[in-house]
């Protein structure tokens, strides 16, 4: 299937596949995060240390070959040399899965920041597409001010945002946090639920902790900081 498609990745990750049980069809875009691919555009410009060290960008397939860590840049690149085309590509694969999800009887959902954190991307893109579900985490604050009908936003943790969290949870957008070992039951006093059970943040209840357990090179990284202590 990812044939079809220019720009985003479908069924082709561990993570979103699992939504097709839930009744979607979900396309990511997987752009080379921060500065990893011109050396100087940053396109996670509130990406830790940490946050860096632990991304998912080299994580499966992409720590195996390096053609996809190169189709990724490729992608980036193209962007940042004509937003404009790109954007229109975008709009093209959208509407195939669009197509793809009703034959199948799924619905269509969207995460256009798989790797990057570009809310002006997404938000033009979602309001392109109002009948379809976009949805991002995200590590840049007042992420409420940035949500509308069809996109949704979990905040992330970089383990050095501890207040922008707590604000964000105070305004209704959950929080993704990354745990060693079991997930625990509250984090600063709100409820923990398994966000590995799917992608799909947009069906989580609202107020909660957003836990994943440690994947990649957080597996390596000691607790306390990025990655917290579960139980």
């Amino acid at each position: 299937m990812s044939s079809k498609y220019q720009l985003l990745s479908v069924e082709q990750d561990a993570k979103t596949v699992k939504g097709g049980q839930y009744g979607y069809l979900t396309g990511i875009l997987l752009l080379a995060p921060a500065t990893e691919a011109d050396g100087h555009t940053n396109l996670c410009p509130m990406a830790s240390a940490e946050c860096r060290q632990a991304c998912l960008y080299g994580a499966g397939m992409a720590g195996v070959f390096p053609s996809i860590k190169a189709a990724r840049i490729e992608k980036t690149l193209a962007y940042l040399a004509n937003p404009k085309d790109f954007v229109a590509r975008l709009a093209r694969d959208i509407e195939i899965l669009r197509t793809e999800a009703s034959k199948r009887g799924l619905k269509p959902a969207v995460r256009l920041n798989g790797t990057s954190d570009l809310p002006k991307l997404a938000r033009e893109l979602a309001a392109r597409f109002q009948d379809i579900q976009f949805y991002d985490y995200t590590k840049i604050p007042k992420a409420h001010q940035r949500v509308t009908d069809n996109y949704h936003l979990t905040f992330s943790f970089s383990g050095e945002n501890l207040a922008d969290c707590k604000r964000a949870l105070k305004y209704g957008i959950n929080v993704a946090v990354v745990f060693s070992g079991t997930l625990p039951e509250t984090w600063h006093g709100y409820k923990v639920i398994n966000g590995d059970l799917s992608d799909l943040r947009f069906t989580d209840p609202v107020g909660v902790v957003v836990g994943l357990k440690t994947k990649g090179e957080a597996r390596k990284m000691a607790a306390g900081g990025f990655v917290q202590i579960g139980q």
